[in-house]
């Protein structure tokens, strides 16, 4: 469960770096689809594998976030650099 968690995140991080956030809605159905499936193949209860599917859903926002976060203020951190202002000094 804990490496499905992971690897969740740090698709949403990937997917928060490129895209826009409504690429989260088609990829969270899918993710029902596949824990669904997974669920049957493991012979899980219906609500374990709710509640996996939850976990997972939720950690693919999270990652979303910190991946959109972190192309923002890589792009600050770019611009400040580019086009940094001059000092203004006394005459």
């Amino acid at each position: 469960m804990a490496e499905l968690l992971i690897f969740s995140f740090l698709v949403g991080a990937v997917l928060g770096q490129r895209f826009r956030v409504m690429v989260l809605m088609p990829l969270t159905l899918a993710m029902a689809l596949v824990t669904i499936v997974i669920g049957f193949v493991a012979h899980l209860a219906f609500f374990d594998g709710l509640k996996g599917f939850a976990c997972c859903a939720l950690a693919l926002q999270g990652g979303y976030l910190f991946g959109s976060f972190a192309r923002f203020w890589l792009a600050a951190a770019r611009a400040s650099r580019v086009f940094a202002r001059p000092l203004k000094t006394a005459r």
